[in-house]
């Protein structure tokens, strides 16, 4: 049996770059070994000039990564040094060859966007003693391959003693947002890293992500195994903390289908704010949850239900909820309806821009003269 450490790597943005190329700056799509060590180290407090000694027994850990939710890959745009220039190797600053002043790096980013990853990492049992303590009591901030990239959970999941990285991977369960079967199982899949010492399996890939030095890019070499691994589902206890203090509402239940149509219905099919039609609706309050009266529910169009709830997560969804039927918040409502209408517009024109620009058009290639 050996020790496991868990680690749970949700975000709404990551970055695990291993082949970034000077301003070309990509992301894998799982975490990599040197971005998680990296996170460790933050957590222990050890800065670059005592970073050797603390990353010694860090990198013979090993690492398997479950992937819970792959996310979305996507690019941002960076500057670096504005105003201020960038340093040289030789020392100083670099400037514009045009015009002398302090130059200004510019740079593409990629990150995942809203994925969710399960780190096993598995080793002697005083380090993963130790990495848990650090990651209690964290003595810098940890972040998700970058700074800008904040967790949305603990990331400490626990510690636990498992033959394999595989075996370790399944013991944990997959959280499920909703509703789900008691009992079912969750195919998900993994990246496991190759012990040292044996033939590596033909699917095997070589990942340069082991950190040698923080005192400048130096990385060796490792086998990763593309693999299956099946978990019991399980609902999430961070829905189950938010949501704390009401039941949830099964959307997909006969109840909830009866009482949604008798609400449209009594409203005549029509937004109670602004007399669209309705497409959708709303809960004033959960205290009913499961057995909802008509008083319960409001009918609304889509953009008004959106703006309502925009409103109730930026107060705290649970403790203030939003009424569009209420005249004392219609200002309010009213406002936010505004807003979405505003950015819904700028995005359809950059869509439109966007789509023209792939296609190769021209909307001046036909007018007069």
């Amino acid at each position: 049996m050996s020790h496991i450490l868990y680690l749970r790597l949700s975000g709404p943005m990551q970055s695990w770059g291993t082949g970034s190329k000077l301003q070309i700056r990509r992301t894998d799509q799982y975490p990599s070994k040197s971005g998680v060590l990296g996170l460790l180290l933050c957590a222990m407090g050890a800065d670059r000039d005592r970073a050797a000694t603390v990353l010694e027994p860090l990198v013979d850990l090993e690492m398997g990564v479950r992937i819970d939710r792959p996310g979305e890959l996507d690019w941002d745009y960076h500057t670096a040094g504005a105003g201020v220039g960038i340093r040289k190797a030789e020392g100083g600053v670099k400037l514009t060859a045009s015009t002398k002043e302090p130059e200004t790096l510019l740079s593409r980013r990629q990150y995942l966007l809203d994925s969710s990853f399960l780190v096993a990492l598995r080793g002697d049992s005083d380090v993963i003693r130790r990495c848990a303590d650090a990651l209690r009591d964290p003595v810098w901030p940890v972040f998700l391959g970058r700074k800008c990239c904040v967790p949305t959970e603990p990331v400490l999941a626990g510690t636990s003693q498992h033959t394999s990285l595989k075996a370790a991977l399944e013991a944990m369960p997959f959280y499920v947002d909703g509703f789900f079967e008691d009992g079912g199982t969750e195919e998900l899949d993994a990246v496991i890293e190759h012990k040292p010492g044996s033939h590596p399996p033909e699917n095997a890939r070589l990942v340069y992500d082991v950190p040698r030095t923080l005192r400048y890019p130096s990385h060796g070499p490792r086998w990763v195994v593309p693999s299956k691994v099946y978990a019991a589902r399980a609902a999430s206890p961070t829905v189950n903390r938010i949501a704390a203090g009401r039941t949830r509402v099964d959307y997909t239940s006969d109840q909830w289908k009866v009482i949604r149509k008798e609400r449209l219905r009594f409203d005549n099919e029509l937004c109670v704010f602004c007399k669209s039609p309705a497409e959708e609706v709303h809960h004033v309050t959960y205290a009913n949850a499961g057995r909802e009266q008509l008083d319960d529910l409001r009918s609304l169009c889509r953009i008004c239900h959106d703006a309502c709830t925009q409103l109730e997560y930026g107060r705290d969804m649970q403790q203030h909820r939003v009424d569009p039927a209420d005249p004392v918040q219609r200002e309010l409502i009213l406002r936010q309806v505004n807003r979405l209408l505003t950015s819904r517009r700028l995005g359809r024109r950059r869509a439109i821009l966007e789509s023209t620009r792939a296609a190769a058009l021209d909307f001046l290639s036909d007018a007069p003269g």
